[in-house]
């Protein structure tokens, strides 16, 4: 079905734009979505011919016309998959940065405890153990 101005039916057809919105008003065209159809045109029509060349042009861009609205509707699906994709890959990182949040505040926790039984240790060692106590202080320290 190709839907036609009813300037373009009109030109198609030899009558005035006028004579085809009296035969809309009167039932004898219809009309789908604004448009005269041609198959509508063919009905009221029936001597007529579509095979001009005008006609073929006509069909070549409601066939273009068609494609295109296709492919539109296909973008946006692919789109709405990229987005898709794209939002579970971000839920995904976003998981993983918080289990890493997690192991590091744990790693802190780890670090603050050992530090403080060094300092115990130091305390309680004997003075020549002190030096590499205090060495392995420092290269926690740095660790850290």
């Amino acid at each position: 079905m190709i839907k036609l101005s009813v300037s373009r039916a009109a030109k198609m057809l030899g009558i005035s734009r006028f004579d085809i919105q009296d035969q809309i008003n009167s039932g004898k065209l219809q009309t789908h979505e604004g448009y005269v159809t041609t198959d509508s045109l063919r009905l009221a029509y029936p001597n007529i011919s579509f095979h001009s060349e005008q006609d073929k042009h006509i069909k070549k861009m409601q066939k273009i016309k068609n494609d295109a609205m296709f492919k539109s509707n296909l973008t946006s699906a692919v789109q709405s998959e990229n987005e898709i994709a794209l939002t579970t890959v971000i839920a995904t990182l976003k998981s993983k940065l918080y289990k890493e949040e997690i192991r590091n505040k744990h790693y802190e926790h780890v670090f603050e405890e050992l530090n403080s039984k060094l300092l115990i240790l130091e305390q309680h060692c004997h003075s020549k153990d002190k030096e590499y106590l205090h060495k392995l202080q420092r290269w926690i320290g740095r660790q850290h």
